[in-house]
């Protein structure tokens, strides 16, 4: 900073290991001046647009919203219908019964994030566990040679998928939309158009239960999670794929190989929708072509619920703490006699998938689009719930002003910064 009447330097930035150091997002000077040192200048960097530690905004409903819905679904049907809710068994029930929709939901957060649609996962599921099946049952073959024939077809299907994207260069919603017909189609002449029951008692252990009244697919979803959650957040792969997401040609330019990245996300998510096919024959037990179809809306609607949460993108996390509070809710209402016919389901997850999106795009038009005069405070938590709970620094006469000088800039040329109105 400089003195406007000696031009004198008073103050100046600390640089380490070529970063500004920061602290509770405010700018860090070292004075120059000694004396001036021991007077702590309350005007905060004009460059700063947060006004609250870091470790509550990490607690702002716009992050973890899914969270306080859970809670306020587990304290509403707890007090609405105590005796059937607050039941360990009522939960483990929908923990189980979720965990397939879950491993689907995972899987397709991967080609989610690297800009692509895979509307092929429900005929996945349906070809590999019809294939599954019908290797079992009907040809009397082992059931390791059963479960490695359902995951090709669904490797098969993925990479069927990558050539039409990719060589082909048909939209991917166009494609695997088409695949999933013919995947549907496969299936119903396997199976002769009926359905296969599995009576093989090895087969059916592979869901059987683990520990503590949860079945093995609950714990093959924890370690998906796992991995997936390690392979995006924590590897250049998973950088790799956002970024093709993000921007196609930025990444290609930046040397990353989209192509091979956009077949290997399609395969992963074929990959877990054969996997969730195989663990639904040995669920059921009964497998019929139209058994996969029902998983593809919960699956988006969990996806794209769950890129609200966390890290404002596609996420394990996210997507995992999705399916698990749209499960519970449906579950309460159906404990309350609503949705015996099968309807609540539908109604739930369309509703989920919609709110996302728009509240998703909602959010990218307010703070991440043009910064408007009324929005000095678009990222603090002081913003809604915080207001009332009083969260952040208070702001002070010098810090108001300075906002006001950031905020407005009469010589800003692209429009970021409008004008206030005047009355």
């Amino acid at each position: 900073m400089i003195d406007p009447e000696t031009r004198e330097v008073r103050q100046r930035l600390v640089l380490q290991k070529g970063r500004v150091l920061r602290w509770r997002f405010r700018v860090r000077n070292k004075r120059i001046d000694w004396l001036e040192k021991r007077k702590r200048d309350t005007r905060e960097s004009r460059f700063d647009t947060r006004r609250s530690p870091f470790r509550w905004k990490k607690l702002h409903p716009r992050n973890i919203s899914a969270i306080y819905l859970l809670v306020l679904i587990v304290l509403g049907f707890a007090i609405w219908i105590p005796d059937l809710w607050v039941v360990w068994n009522t939960h483990r029930f929908y923990l189980n019964n979720e965990a397939i929709r879950a491993i689907v939901a995972i899987g397709l957060i991967v080609p989610l994030s690297a800009g692509v649609f895979d509307l092929s996962i429900g005929g996945v599921i349906s070809a590999s566990a019809v294939t599954t099946a019908w290797a079992i049952e009907m040809q009397m073959w082992p059931w390791p040679v059963g479960i490695l024939l359902g995951v090709l077809v669904a490797l098969a299907a993925g990479a069927i998928n990558g050539f039409l994207i990719v060589k082909i260069k048909i939209d991917s919603f166009i494609a695997t939309l088409g695949m999933s017909s013919v995947l549907i189609a496969y299936g119903i002449y396997l199976a002769r158009g009926r359905s296969i029951i599995i009576k093989s008692a090895e087969f059916k252990e592979l869901t059987g239960l683990a520990a503590f009244g949860f079945k093995w697919t609950f714990v093959y979803l924890l370690i998906l999670v796992l991995v997936v959650w390690y392979v995006m957040e924590h590897t250049a792969t998973g950088r790799y794929l956002f970024a093709r997401g993000g921007n196609r040609e930025a990444a290609r330019l930046a040397g990353v190989q989209v192509d091979r990245y956009l077949v290997g996300a399609l395969l992963v998510s074929s990959l877990t929708a054969g996997l969730g096919g195989v663990l639904f024959a040995s669920n059921f037990s009964s497998v019929q072509a139209s058994a996969g179809p029902p998983y593809l809306l919960p699956s988006f609607a969990a996806a794209f619920f769950g890129a609200t949460q966390f890290k404002n993108r596609f996420n394990a996390m996210g997507t995992l703490l999705a399916v698990f509070v749209m499960a519970s809710g449906v579950k309460g209402f159906q404990l309350l006699g609503l949705g015996g016919s099968g309807w609540l389901d539908d109604l739930f997850f369309g509703l989920a998938l919609v709110l996302a999106v728009g509240f998703s795009t909602f959010r990218k038009k307010i703070y991440g689009g043009q910064r408007r005069w009324w929005h000095k405070e678009e990222s603090g938590p002081d913003r809604f719930l915080g207001r009332l709970l009083r969260w952040g620094k208070p702001r002070t006469e010098a810090s108001v002003k300075n906002a006001e000088e950031w905020w407005f800039d009469p010589e800003d040329r692209e429009g970021h910064h409008l004008d206030p109105p005047t009355d």
